[in-house]
């Protein structure tokens, strides 16, 4: 079997050859790497390209429209798709072909997203809210069933065959860099498809080092939320309170001088904020 390896990036050059490194000391390797670079300002590219990986120039600039770039260009059988500040296990791809080798009938997989060691406390702070709180990835594989978020494929670490993908149309521009990666997963199990989690397919993935980074990734999950309401739901509006709840605590928390109790604080109102900019953006109300 043909894997294909489908990377987008943007302004990656910290991270872009720690990833491809990784992915060529794996214990089996790719068909290709193809590196869809959404017209980066830093070094990426030339990174890349020192690397002897395909790279495509991403001219639309958004996530989205760089895997299907991928996908167009890609010439194994299965593509799997990872991100430039990630890094793969060295069983990653051994584990992805031997999971669609002993199921035939198998569409896509998800694999374990754990968080890379953190370079600094902030990192750590994120890195183990959005892997560990927001998503889970279970010790047991299982076949997908139910479209909720927890269940949901992320490109961090997934992986579908090149003619499934073709079939459904691939990544919905709509989308853009907002839960394009769940939608897809989505609308595989509303067309039957057959997807399966396996925690055996492993990615290291980092997290921002900084607030301001912490906050815009917050952020654009805000605005996934909304556009996920407007495309799969179907609601004019929705309310999360438990978000809500914990924004109350946490201000609570703040004036009892709790050590997290600021930077959930700002990265849950950042959430809130996206939510809201998303509501605007979908015509519905998801607060």
């Amino acid at each position: 079997m043909k894997i294909s390896v489908v990377i987008p990036a943007y302004n990656e050059q910290n991270g872009i050859e720690e990833c491809i490194q990784s992915i060529f000391k794996n214990t089996i390797l790719p068909h290709e790497i193809i590196i869809c670079d959404g017209m980066s300002d830093d070094n990426t590219k030339q990174i890349a390209e020192k690397l002897g990986v395909i790279v495509l120039d991403n001219k639309k600039r958004i996530a989205s429209a760089g895997r299907n770039l991928g996908i167009e260009h890609a010439s194994g059988d299965v593509v799997a798709f990872t991100d430039g500040d990630c890094i793969a296990d060295k069983n990653w791809l051994l584990e992805i072909n031997k999971v669609f080798e002993n199921d035939p009938e198998l569409i896509g997989i998800g694999g374990k997203v754990i968080p890379a060691p953190p370079r600094n406390d902030i990192e750590d702070f994120w890195g183990n809210i959005s892997l560990r709180v927001i998503m889970s990835f279970g010790d047991n594989s299982y076949d997908v069933k139910k479209r909720t978020l927890n269940d949901a494929f992320i490109t961090a670490n997934c992986a579908y065959t090149r003619k499934s993908l073709l079939e459904i149309g691939g990544f919905d521009d709509w989308f853009g860099n907002n839960a394009e990666d769940v939608d897809l997963s989505w609308r595989f199990l509303k067309s039957g498809a057959k997807l399966h989690y396996t925690p055996e397919v492993v990615i290291f993935a980092r997290s921002p080092t900084t607030m301001k980074a912490v906050m815009k990734k917050s952020f654009r999950n805000g605005v996934s939320s909304s556009k996920l309401e407007k495309r799969h739901n179907g609601k004019i509006f929705a309310f999360d309170k438990n978000i809500h709840k914990l924004w109350w605590k946490n201000i609570f928390q703040m004036l009892l001088f709790k050590k997290e109790a600021k930077r959930n604080f700002l990265q849950i109102s950042a959430h809130l904020c996206g939510k809201i900019i998303g509501s605007i953006r979908c015509r519905i109300i998801n607060i």
